[in-house]
């Protein structure tokens, strides 16, 4: 168990490092970090998920359960008009008031930010294997509620780069550096399956409320992005199995590969794994590597992600990084193809020659 003092600065660290991004969540987590009695709340999660974001969702959902609070005045994912001045008082009552049902929720859920912003990321690199290998067959491993599955049904506004997909309620808006190979069309997928070791049902309103909870309050367009990705998410539903990164990983690359060239698809995820797991997972990648072509595409950021090829990324290594490994003929090579903002409001491309048709 982590200890409160240790906590608390990550509490800390957190809320300085969003104060530009979302000053409500910046302000709460950090004046939490005085109140020991607040931070020990997170310490009934696994050992794993001891991070101020799952408690700081964990109050989000209450609060979009129960939009009449006192903090959902302050909320601008409840209400359009929220109420000005310090948001705290109301926060710290409420972790007082509902510290059980806190501790219950931090317990057994988990940190699950299924960020549809990443697909712009993605879609680029997406189009370009596929005008390689034909149709693709794709596995997100992590994938929540497999929103990211859904990509081809988003509408994309590339600046500069141009416009791609829909119409659909779903629109996503990046801005560019450099030649980003912006595709003419959304590249075909012949199979989607998800994999997650605790899958968000789209369907289930409890599930759903958790997902939403689960973007910063004060980042209305994200939340209004995903609530919208969730209703499209109903309308197509899409298979997210109860699995391990590990352990599940062959039977389901073997499941899509029998519609299309496999591309597995990391957001986010690697961070979450412990060393020995990740390890454990490209080992297996590598395994199924030897015996058929692969393509891996992933946004993850390489100083969280110790053991994962990272390709020629530059000096930085906390940028999130959009990464290519592919296996062909049993030989794997890995290019950095571009950074990212984790979120996917920008897209910096580095690398982006055409993938070679095997």
């Amino acid at each position: 168990m982590t200890d409160v003092a240790e906590l608390s600065e990550h509490f800390r660290a957190l809320g300085s490092d969003h104060r530009n991004r979302s000053p409500l969540h910046a302000h709460l987590c950090s004046a939490a970090a005085d109140h020991p009695e607040i931070v020990a709340l997170l310490q009934a999660a696994p050992q794993d998920q001891q991070l101020p974001v799952l408690l700081m969702a964990a109050v989000h959902s209450i609060v979009l359960a129960e939009p009449d609070l006192e903090l959902a005045a302050y909320y601008p994912s409840v209400t359009e008009a929220p109420r000005a001045g310090d948001a705290f008082p109301a926060f710290r009552a409420l972790c007082h008031r509902r510290a059980d049902e806190l501790r219950r929720i931090v317990a057994h859920r988990q940190v699950q930010t299924n960020e549809v912003g990443r697909s712009a990321i993605f879609l680029p690199a997406l189009a370009q294997i596929a005008d390689a290998v034909g149709p693709i067959g794709l596995l997100d491993v992590g994938a929540s509620a497999g929103l990211n599955l859904q990509l081809d049904r988003f509408e994309y506004h590339y600046s500069p780069g141009g416009d791609v997909g829909g119409p659909s309620p779903v629109v996503v808006r990046t801005a560019t550096r450099g030649e980003v190979p912006v595709p003419a069309v959304v590249p075909a997928i012949s199979a989607r399956l998800g994999i997650d070791r605790s899958p968000i049902d789209a369907a289930d309103a409890d599930d759903a409320r958790w997902l939403m909870a689960c973007v910063w309050p004060d980042q209305r367009d994200r939340f209004e992005r995903m609530r919208d990705a969730l209703a499209l998410a109903r309308e197509h539903p899409v298979a997210v199995c109860r699995s391990d990164a590990v352990d599940g990983l062959r039977a389901a690359v073997d499941e899509v590969a029998s519609a299309g060239h496999p591309v597995v698809l990391n957001s986010w995820v690697l961070n979450y794994l412990g060393d020995d797991r990740r390890r454990a997972y490209l080992a297996e990648l590598d395994a199924i590597g030897r015996e058929r072509d692969l393509d891996w595409l992933y946004a993850e950021a390489p100083a969280l992600c110790a053991g994962i090829p990272f390709g020629d990324r530059g000096d930085d290594p906390f940028i999130t990084a959009l990464t290519l490994t592919t296996w062909r003929a049993g030989e794997r090579s890995t290019r950095h193809l571009a950074a990212a903002h984790p979120h996917g409001y920008w897209l910096h491309w580095h690398h982006g020659a055409p993938i070679e048709p095997s």
